[in-house]
């Protein structure tokens, strides 16, 4: 009994803290939170350990449920429940837009790339999780990714016919769930602030300089060789991409009127 007791009160006593590190966020903009809206293999979980290092976080310090505290710096990720509560100064989460209500004051952003660049880097990751004795082990989605590893195939081009449509257009669908070009480019440039993986540190450092904070450029999660698919592939893959190449070019000429990124 006084175990439990004494668990409650800690517990109770970390809420308390959050709440307390939370109220005194203040961000540029009247912004109180940031969210990313992250897409796999866009170089978004570099994006997120600049943010983690404001409090000398690693992923490997994340528990469950999944958020922490180090003194007055308060990180969610992939919970839409304490990302949609808002008691954080940084989340994250792989869910799509349509499926979280964020509260008033969160500045959102993500990182959008060259949908064949991507496409390949998804292929090479997947390569390396099925062949490296000890992937399993390092990644956090080991045990979760069987099915997407079995859409591997034989080859590249048996990928690309196995290869399920939502990790096919993962920047895509994150903002459509129809995948619908012009709402998912309508949502992107409703964010307050859009990076590219092309430019990732030039961008990072406009976003770093908005928001008056202090982001490092650290590159993570980096895996297998290059990987280049023959003609032939690289044509089939384009054919399949071709809605997700319009979103990400769309997003691109409408920031340059804008003039609004990172």
């Amino acid at each position: 009994m006084f175990r439990r007791a004494s668990t409650a009160a800690q517990q109770w006593l970390e809420r308390w803290r959050i709440r307390r590190a939370c109220a005194g966020y203040r961000l540029p903009g009247g912004y109180r939170r940031v969210f990313h809206y992250h897409v796999r293999k866009t170089a978004g979980t570099s994006l997120n350990a600049a943010f983690w290092a404001l409090g000398g976080l690693e992923l490997a310090g994340f528990g469950e449920p999944c958020c922490a505290r180090r003194g007055e710096h308060v990180f969610v990720r992939h919970d839409p429940a304490l990302i949609e509560r808002g008691q954080y100064l940084f989340a994250n989460g792989h869910h799509s837009a349509h499926t979280l209500n964020l509260p008033d004051a969160t500045f959102t952003v993500t990182i959008l790339r060259d949908p064949i660049q991507r496409l390949l880097s998804y292929y090479r990751y997947l390569r390396f999780v099925r062949d490296d004795p000890a992937a399993s082990a390092r990644e956090p989605y080991g045990e979760l990714m069987r099915e997407e590893i079995e859409s591997l195939g034989a080859d590249f081009c048996d990928f690309l016919g196995r290869v399920p449509k939502p990790h096919l257009l993962a920047q895509l669908h994150m903002f459509s769930r129809t995948y619908d070009v012009a709402e998912a480019t309508e949502r992107v440039l409703s964010c307050s602030a859009v990076l590219f993986t092309e430019t990732y540190a030039q961008d990072l450092a406009r976003l770093a300089d908005r928001l008056g904070l202090v982001l490092p450029v650290l590159y993570k999660r980096r895996f297998g060789e290059p990987f280049k698919p023959g003609v032939r592939a690289l044509k089939h893959a384009r054919g399949l991409l071709a809605d997700e190449l319009d979103f990400v070019a769309a997003v691109s000429r409408g920031l340059g009127r804008e003039g609004r990124r990172g």
